[in-house]
């Protein structure tokens, strides 16, 4: 297992994305670092402000489109193609590409409108130099798309150097401002600059695989939507869910119990790095596997099985390591007046092995065509998570929180488990008895409009409905 997990990485470049994924947070933290030692407390304050809300309301210039585009590119991949055409139909692909990109100027529109609204309303400082943070982090979506579009074709070292690229030049430029006096101005001036460095990059690449048409097949379009909007609505729902508790810990444990929850959170959150690039990996070969009905359910199977495997081998590890590790490391950094942020890591701990799975779970529903069911779920789990948190952080403080989070990923465990269960085991019988094996649940179309080919021929393109 470990042998295919490690193949996995460098075969498609995942390994790539997670050391620039470790080292682009490494040089986040030292942007942070020195803004905080340079900036007044009060503009310090307003620019993570800016990080944080705007980064909420920059997911809306996102909604889902960028997972529903990997998906759909990845489907139309050739495997294995090293010079053109690497796409079965590349029409088919340059229109998803462009029309998705085009689309996604749209939202950015919108979340920008969101974000100045934002900006004006709140108390806060410097207020034109937050919305040209707001700015920057826009941008920082439409480079999380390209990211999507290089996963979908398995080039995830091009993400890589897009994100190294980013993150370099926002640190440079930013100390390099700030050292020359330019304070918050300095810092939302350098997130632009290195944003479109970065796009430029990640652009130029992209296009020597698929050249986008920025003319969107409406009529496509319009049929597909649904997908991504519910991909949207639960990714947002799960957003919520995870910073819910930061709203609820402060009037009920107080200021101080929330800074040593936040520090104990801040350690656990790289933990989560490592599912996120094995699934940036193995997603496209779900989606492929989900999207070829004559071998969806046999393919999709073993592929997944190997899939969980590996995070519940990881999940483990990061569980154990955490639980072990928590004591000396928060002592090493933080000395003993944090040593309260303990027991928290060691129960946010208990939330990694099934974290690690719904990585996995949560994206196979969305490789084969239930988003809806994405939605639903993480709806569910984020009602859960605030009644627990409810409950548990009057009985038990801060590490009732923690407790929480541990007890929100084991329901949206058994959500998803049971519902990719009973996909497959419908799926197995449907081809033993020999009918044909759908992953479908919206119209199969691709990026041109016209219904999908697979090995079996033409998939019908009626909509096929849990």
């Amino acid at each position: 297992m470990i042998s295919r997990i490690i193949r996995l990485l460098s075969t498609r470049g995942a390994g790539w994305k997670l050391g620039s994924d470790l080292l682009g947070r490494l040089l986040q933290y030292l942007l942070l670092w020195s803004a905080a030692r340079t900036l007044s407390q009060a503009d310090f304050g307003d620019f993570t402000f800016a990080l944080s809300a705007g980064f909420m309301l920059a997911q809306v210039a996102d909604f889902g489109l960028q997972l529903y585009v990997q998906r759909e590119l990845a489907r139309m991949a050739i495997a294995g193609a090293v010079a053109r055409p690497y796409f079965s139909d590349e029409q088919a692909a340059g229109k998803l590409v462009g029309g998705g990109l085009t689309l996604k100027g749209m939202l950015s529109v919108v979340a920008m409108l969101l974000i100045t609204t934002m900006v004006l309303v709140e108390p806060v400082g410097n207020k034109a130099a937050l919305l040209l943070i707001g700015v920057s982090l826009v941008l920082g979506t439409a480079l999380d798309y390209l990211s999507y579009c290089f996963r979908a074709i398995g080039r995830l070292g091009y993400e890589a150097a897009a994100n190294l690229i980013s993150r370099t030049v926002n640190l440079t430029v930013g100390v390099s401002l700030l050292l020359l006096g330019a304070e918050v101005w300095g810092l939302a001036l350098a997130g632009n600059i290195a944003m479109l460095v970065a796009l430029a990059f990640g652009f130029v690449r992209l296009t020597r695989f698929v050249r986008p048409l920025w003319r969107p097949d409406w009529k496509y379009w319009r049929r597909s939507m649904a997908q991504p909007t519910a991909l949207g609505i639960g990714i947002i729902f799960s957003i919520v869910s995870f910073r819910v508790d930061n709203l609820l810990i402060a009037p009920i444990a107080g200021s101080e119990g929330l800074a040593v929850y936040n520090l104990a959170y801040k350690l656990f959150e790289p933990s989560l790095i490592v599912p996120g690039v094995l699934l940036a990996a193995a997603f496209p070969l779900l989606s492929q596997a989900a999207g070829v009905v004559s071998v969806a359910a046999r393919t999709l199977r073993g592929l997944l099985a190997r899939t969980l495997g590996g995070l519940t081998l990881l999940g483990a590890a990061a569980t154990i390591l955490l639980i072990v590790l928590a004591a000396p490391v928060i002592h090493l950094l933080y000395g003993q007046e944090y040593m309260a942020s303990v027991p928290v890591l060691q129960l946010l701990a208990l939330a990694c092995l099934p974290m690690y799975i719904n990585y996995g779970l949560t994206h196979t529903l969305v490789a084969i065509d239930k988003p809806r069911y994405y939605a639903a779920f993480t709806l569910a789990t984020l009602v859960v998570n605030v009644a627990a948190n409810l409950f548990l952080i009057p009985a038990m403080g801060i590490e009732g929180a923690a407790v929480a989070t541990a007890v929100t990923e084991v329901v949206l465990f058994a959500l998803c488990g049971f519902t990719v269960w009973r996909y497959l085991s419908r799926a197995t019988s449907r081809a033993q008895a020999g009918g044909e094996v759908t992953a479908a649940e919206a119209p199969r179309y691709d990026g041109a409009g016209q219904p999908r080919r697979t090995e079996v021929g033409v998939e019908h393109s009626a909509e096929s409905r849990p």
